[in-house]
C-alpha cells in the first residue's frame, strides 16, 4: 500500500475519533469529569493494527484539536485530558504488546490509567491529593466504559476489513 494511502486512513481514524470525542461530550453523564471514551475505541484498534507511534500520534492529535474545538485547549479540563489519555495510551501499549488480554481486558486496563491520570492532573491542579477519594467513583464508571469500549474494538477486530486497506 503507498504512505499516501495509508496516511489518509489515518487521517480518517483521527477525524472519526475527534468525532466521537465530541459527540460524547453531549452525553450527560451523573458524575462529572466521567465519559464513555468512545475516541478509545479507535486508538485500541489502531493499537493493534498500526504502528504505535502512528496510534499515538492519532491520541495526541484528537486530544489537542478536540481541546480546541470544545475550547478547552490549555484549561483544567485539558490537563486532565492529556495526562489520562497519555496514561492510558501507556497502559494499553504494555498489555497490547504483551499479549496478555484480550482487547476488553486491554480497554479495561486503558481505563483504569485514564481514571488514574485524571485523578493525579487534579491533584496537581488543585493543590490537594483530597481528590484521591473520587478515585474509586471515577474508576468504577471507567471500567465500566472501557469494557464496553473493549467489546466494541474487539467485535471490529474479529471482523476487521482494515487489513486489506493496510496490507
Amino acid at each position: 500500500m503507498s504512505i499516501v494511502k495509508r496516511w489518509v486512513i489515518i487521517a480518517m481514524l483521527l477525524a472519526m475519533a475527534i468525532i466521537l470525542s465530541i459527540v460524547e461530550s453531549f452525553i450527560p453523564i451523573w458524575i462529572p469529569g466521567v465519559k464513555l471514551g468512545l475516541a478509545n475505541v479507535i486508538i485500541l484498534i489502531m493499537l493493534y493494527e498500526f504502528k504505535s507511534g502512528e496510534a499515538f500520534l492519532v491520541q495526541l492529535l484528537r486530544i489537542f484539536l478536540a481541546s480546541l474545538l470544545r475550547g478547552t485547549f490549555l484549561g483544567p479540563q485539558f490537563a486532565m485530558s492529556i495526562a489520562g489519555g497519555l496514561l492510558a495510551f501507556i497502559g494499553m501499549f504494555l498489555f497490547v504488546r504483551i499479549k496478555l488480554f484480550t482487547p476488553v481486558g486491554v480497554s479495561a486496563i486503558g481505563a483504569i490509567f485514564h481514571a488514574t491520570g485524571q485523578i493525579l492532573a487534579a491533584m496537581w491542579i488543585l493543590g490537594t491529593g483530597a481528590v484521591v477519594y473520587y478515585l474509586p467513583f471515577i474508576m468504577l464508571l471507567s471500567l465500566g466504559t472501557g469494557i464496553l469500549s473493549g467489546v466494541v474494538a474487539e467485535m471490529y477486530l474479529k471482523r476487521s476489513i482494515t487489513n486489506k486497506f493496510i496490507e
